[in-house]
């Protein structure tokens, strides 16, 4: 025990004798905590519009009159031909075009067929999806205060009425997502990305071979090894956890102590991950690479930016070895919904079981290279 608290004096020691270690290690993940979910954006708040109006009736001015009045859109004008609406938007002067037919307001005064033509710029998939539904709902509403329009074909807008209750996010805010996800990706960094260079830094500076010949046995230097990092990265989840509070007035409704404990097994596997590359890698640049491809694997895959539902097959069987991934469900259930551990118990199985492979690996291949 005597030569462990050895080990993670001397660890503590060359964090923070370094500061350009430590700034790695606490100032940048909490400037990235606190800047990255004013910048990665789920909402649209400006889209740009023009009206191709073949129909110059009552209903179309009155439509394109509620669109300018709308704070999310900016209205280009009506431009002369669909030649020259189509150019606008080749140039990304408009990301919409919204073409009115001809004797729309005829049709539905009749009850006859008609349709509202919506071109969108879907060069960002994302922006062209979010602003189609934007569009589609101000015309429905639109169409709903009418109440000659009522009784409208399939081929318009739906004019059903719905009431939407959202479960666990009620007011759709982006960044109650986007927050607990980033705190994942910092936490993975610092457990990963970190201790993969500390051994072939190690290498590298020749220190490890004056360790291996000394009666420190390897499982006592790996653990003196992971167990700073370890506080490190548990320290810097708790500070996560507190500015996600104090700034963005998001809190954890499930346990926190379970939440702490099942991190503390996440933070487990990345160790183990980090060590196990610092073990077979030959230096630095070799270990970075491996972690730079492993992590962007893991965040693509994870869940933060798209559905792990909507993936193929494949992609769904590569997400069983991405510990992300179970790391991911456990933040989004725990801090959204409340969930307890008998919810969780296949993710923090799966986590344990990676945790114990991963670090027996890092000790099997150490001793291996070490000989």
């Amino acid at each position: 025990m005597r030569i462990i608290l050895m080990l993670i004096k001397k660890e503590f020691l060359q964090v923070f004798r370094s500061p350009l270690l430590l700034s790695i290690l606490i100032v940048a993940p909490m400037v990235q905590f606190l800047l990255f979910p004013f910048t990665a954006d789920y909402e649209v708040k400006v889209l740009h519009i023009a009206f191709i109006d073949n129909d110059h009736s009552s209903v179309s001015r009155s439509i394109i009159q509620k669109f300018t009045s709308s704070q999310y859109f900016i209205n280009h004008g009506n431009p002369a031909s669909k030649a020259e609406a189509e150019y606008m938007m080749l140039r990304d002067e408009i990301d919409f075009i919204i073409e009115f037919p001809k004797d729309l307001e005829k049709n539905l005064m009749s009850q006859q067929k008609s349709s509202i033509a919506i071109m969108a710029n879907a060069i960002n998939s994302v922006k062209a999806g979010i602003g189609t539904s934007y569009i589609q709902n101000m015309l429905s509403e639109f169409l709903q205060r009418e109440s000659e329009y009522k009784d409208l074909s399939e081929n318009t807008l739906s004019q059903l009425f719905t009431t939407n209750i959202y479960w666990y996010n009620e007011k759709m805010n982006y960044k109650n997502l986007i927050v607990p996800g980033i705190l994942v990706i910092l936490v993975t960094l610092i457990g990963a990305y970190v201790t993969a260079l500390n051994i072939v830094r190690e290498k590298e500076i020749g220190t490890i071979e004056q360790i291996n010949v000394t009666p420190i046995r390897k499982w006592q230097f790996l653990l003196g090894k992971m167990i700073p990092f370890w506080i490190l990265g548990m320290s810097e989840f708790l500070m996560g956890i507190g500015l996600m509070y104090l700034v963005f007035d998001i809190t954890v409704q499930g346990s926190l102590p379970i939440l702490l404990g099942i991190t503390s097994i996440y933070l487990l596997v990345m160790l183990g991950l980090g060590f196990f590359i610092s073990s077979v890698a030959e230096n630095q640049l070799q270990a970075m690479f491996i972690v730079f491809f492993l992590f962007i694997l893991f965040v693509l895959l994870s869940g933060l930016f798209t559905p792990t539902e909507g993936m193929p097959h494949w992609a769904a069987y590569i997400n069983y070895f991405n510990p992300m991934s179970f790391y991911m469900d456990v933040i989004k259930m725990m801090v959204l919904k409340g969930s307890t551990i008998h919810d969780l118990r296949i993710q923090v199985i799966s986590l344990s079981c990676m945790a114990i492979i991963l670090n027996s690996a890092a000790l099997f291949f150490y001793k291996e290279n070490s000989r």
